[in-house]
């Protein structure tokens, strides 16, 4: 089968769309951002996408049955939004990367928007911007205030990859990375990067402090979740390989 994604929607309803992604990782931030960007933005789930190796969980959450994989569609602005709530596991995770970014390629996104966090380590002293960033050479995009992402740092992870092959597919991109702690959910994190791309990318304005206030109620919840996904992926024992932004 390889990867196959399922929607709902005829291509052409999704095609101009700006699309946005993430991966758990550090601070959890490309998960926590993407999946409740679409909440807030009253994305609708329009289809999920399908692996050789798809994690046996399917996990109740605040609008319903998540699978492991699912796609979301916002009316205004026109936005897919893909929330990966599991990680492919490693020696899959080239194909599912690459099925990804060929299907985004094929809806001719407006701008690719990947979202992660960048450990708050790196953080400069007096650094007002919460964040940095990097563009390929087809982003024609929002200028940002924020520095790009300084010499000597880095990503890596499903998050590169994928840069990587919507680069290949001359798709515009630009990788988000929000400073986090690494340990655990961010949800302060996870709220200035909500705000952040609605903002900048999409024109909109978001109400955060629903998002912080579901962060105290359920920050047990979510790593409850993260950890059934972990244990029936078999990567319970696993730690999370060292880097800067994952």
């Amino acid at each position: 089968m390889g990867v196959e994604i399922v929607v709902d929607v005829d291509r052409r309803e999704l095609e101009g769309a700006y699309f946005i992604t993430g991966f758990r990782g550090f601070g959890m931030i490309g998960y926590l951002v993407s999946k409740y960007l679409a909440l807030l933005l009253g994305g609708r789930k329009v289809g999920y996408i399908l692996t050789d190796a798809m994690p046996p969980v399917v996990l109740i959450e605040d609008d319903g049955p998540g699978y492991p994989y699912d796609i979301y569609l916002v009316e205004d602005p026109k936005t897919v939004i893909v929330v990966n709530r599991a990680l492919p596991e490693r020696e899959h995770t080239d194909e599912y990367i690459w099925g990804l970014s060929e299907w985004v390629s094929r809806i001719k996104p407006k701008l690719a928007i990947l979202v992660g966090g960048l450990r708050v380590e790196y953080r400069p002293e007096g650094e007002e911007h919460g964040y940095r960033y990097i563009v390929n050479k087809f982003y024609k995009g929002p200028e940002l205030e924020a520095p790009q992402m300084e010499a000597g740092l880095g990503v890596m992870g499903p998050l590169a990859l994928l840069y990587m092959h919507l680069d290949y597919f001359q798709v515009p991109a630009a990788i988000v990375l929000p400073y986090t702690t690494a340990e655990e959910a961010d949800w302060t994190a996870a709220a200035f990067g909500v705000k952040l791309i609605a903002s900048k990318f999409l024109g909109k304005e978001v109400d955060v402090k629903t998002l912080e206030e579901m962060g105290i109620k359920q920050r047990e919840l979510i790593e409850q979740l993260m950890k059934m996904v972990e244990e029936e992926t078999g990567k319970g024992d696993d730690k999370e390989r060292p880097g800067i932004y994952m």
